[in-house]
Parts: structure tokens; sequence; C-alpha cells
């Protein structure tokens, strides 16, 4: 991979850049850019980057850091507005320019507190791990999660630019690895085939890495508000943050949608969409993860979780459905179709059968 690669999303209205190298966290491309605008700069990290990344970087550009907690039920309204009001008492205005750092509960919480914050000021994402690298930061996304929800409450705004430092994946452990990983392997199975060959060179391959976020913004140039083929990006998903709400979060994103793909991989058989021999492949990919329903797993509680999903249309939660490896259906144009909970009983039972949480067995 050539140094400090350059990736454009374009969409009509906006225009991000991507940054891919090693190093580039203190490389004169990034210091300069903030140099040019001559914003007020804040930094806002979550508590595992500060003394490794963040500290650092907010004395080299002269910036305010606001340092968050780490983990998935921090992405809350009451932190949203804990950011607010630290920025509100900083005399931001809306020349100040927002730098999210950390994983991807970070620059959700700070893309979405950059887009409500005098109705938006500038944004810079720089994502510290392979989750956020692949997936959280790229495509213009924020949100917070309330009680009832994964990611109810959220707006789309675009960040400037966006730095990869492919030298901060070497301090991640092998789960947060695997967390990017998931993420890698369901854009193989609904886009770009390929990926899932390449990741069995490991996680942090550069190429890989390159490649999977080239494929989504592929798909998020196509469709930047999600009326369409945009929807594919949610396979998975589906089962994957519903099991995310019933495990209250025990469950790490990564383990969730990776079970997610493998359950609506094995729906997509069940409805006659995908074939045997491609489910088979899915299962052998798939058997060199670590599997399990969460403990706390409840079917009543699972459907009441799937109940609210962004893709439920009149009362019905639709799923985004494989055609084969590498390809999602189509459905005219919508990319998912309703799936009855009659129609989702046998797959629940087989997930239930195959993937039971050990410590219950």
């Amino acid at each position: 991979m050539e140094s400090d690669l350059l990736i454009q999303l374009k969409t009509p209205s906006v225009s991000s850049q991507v940054f891919v190298g090693k190093g580039i966290l203190y490389n004169n491309r990034l210091l300069d850019l903030f140099k040019e605008d001559k914003n007020k700069l804040v930094v806002i990290a979550d508590e595992a980057v500060e003394r490794l990344y963040a500290a650092p970087l907010a004395e080299k550009l002269q910036a305010e850091l606001i340092v968050i907690p780490s983990g998935e039920t921090k992405k809350s309204e009451k932190m949203a507005f804990f950011l607010i009001d630290r920025l509100v008492a900083m005399k931001a205005g809306r020349d100040t320019l927002l730098i999210g750092m950390g994983g991807g509960v970070t620059t959700d919480l700070t893309g979405f507190a950059a887009s409500i914050y005098l109705r938006g000021v500038p944004l810079v994402l720089i994502p510290t791990t392979l989750l956020g690298a692949v997936d959280a930061a790229i495509g213009g996304k924020t949100a917070i999660n309330t009680q009832q929800r994964k990611n109810l409450i959220g707006t789309t705004y675009y960040p400037k630019a966006i730095f990869i430092d492919l030298n901060t994946l070497d301090t991640l452990s092998e789960n947060e690895l695997f967390n990017g990983l998931a993420e890698i392997m369901k854009m193989g199975l609904i886009s770009d085939v390929s990926l899932l060959d390449l990741a069995n060179e490991g996680p942090k391959n550069p190429n890989l890495i390159v490649q999977a976020i080239k494929a989504k913004i592929a798909i998020v140039q196509q469709d930047p508000t999600e009326l369409g083929i945009r929807r594919i990006l949610n396979f998975g998903h589906t089962i994957g943050h519903a099991l995310e709400s019933v495990s209250h979060y025990e469950m790490s994103h990564g383990e969730a949608v990776a079970l997610g793909c493998v359950v609506e991989s094995h729906l997509s058989v069940c409805l006659g969409y995908l074939s045997q021999k491609d489910f088979d492949r899915i299962l052998e990919l798939y058997s060199r993860f670590p599997l399990a329903l969460p403990s706390k797993y409840d079917r009543n509680k699972m459907i009441e979780a799937m109940s609210s999903d962004k893709k439920r249309k009149q009362g019905e939660v639709r799923f985004v459905l494989l055609e084969t490896l590498g390809k999602a259906s189509s459905f005219d144009g919508t990319y998912c179709r309703p799936v009855s909970l009659k129609e989702l009983s046998s797959t629940f039972n087989w997930m239930e059968e195959e993937y039971a949480c050990k410590s219950l067995l």
C-alpha cells in the first residue's frame, strides 16, 4: 500500500478526505490541515487513548482536550449533552473544529455533538480501532443510544477529513481486532467477496483495510441518504443490534454482528434466496470465531428489540438478505423485505440450538 493513501468520499452535497497510512497522526499533512483553517481546536477522546495518542496530539495542536469514558453504554444522551455543556463553557464558536479520536463510540458521539452544536461545526475523525476505521467513522452517520434501542437518535453529518493511522492497530486486543474483522467480513458477504479471502491474511493487513474502506465508500456514494442500496450495510445488524440490546451491551458489537450475519444468512436460505452451498461456505468462514448467544438471551426480548429496527415499515421488521456470496438481494431497489415472526421461527430455532451460551449447557 502506498504511504498516506488518500481516498475521496464524494456525494452531491459533501466531500470527505480519508487518509490512511502508518504514522500519519503526527505528520505534516494532518498538522497542516489544522493550521490552514486557523480554527479553535477541541480534541474529544475516550479514556483508552488519552495517554497513548490524544494528549500528545492535543499538545502538538495546542488544542483543548475533553476525555470521555469508554464503552457502548456511554454513547448516551447524557454524554452528548455533557460534551455540549463543555463546549459552551469553552465559549466554542462556529469556527471551532471538533476532532473525535478513539473507537466508534467516541467518533459517533463527537459527530453527533458537531452536528447539533450551533447547528453544525467542522468535524475531523481519527478512529483508533479497526471497527472505527473500516465502518463507524466512514459514511457520515452519527448516533446515540437510548434505553430502548441502539442508535435510535442520530444525524447524517460528514467530517471534512478522516485520518486512519495503521500504527494504532498495534495496541489493540484480539477482541478489538475481531470487532473490526466482523464488519469487514460483512462487507465481503454483501458487496466484495474478495475481502473474505483477504481476511485470511490477518485483520491488520493494510490492503484488507483499504479495500474494505473503499467498498463501503462505493456504496455510500451511490446512496448517501440510505433510500436504497446503502441498506445492505445493515446486513447482520437487525439480529446483531437486538443481541447487543438483550445482553445489555455485554456482547460486543463485533460478536453480535458476526452472529447476526450467520443467522441472517440462514434466514436467506430458509426463504429461498441463498443456496445451501453458499451457506455452508459462510459457516466455514465463521467457524474460527467464538460465536454464542448472550447469557441473558430471551426470544421475546429479542423480538421486542427488533420491533424498533430502523428498517421497520408499517410495523413489519425488514431484513437484508443474501442472494449469493458478495451480493445482497435487491428487492426492486429496496434491498430489504419484510419477514414475519412465522418465517423467522425456524431460524430462531436453529440459532438457539446452534449457539446456545456455553454457560447454560
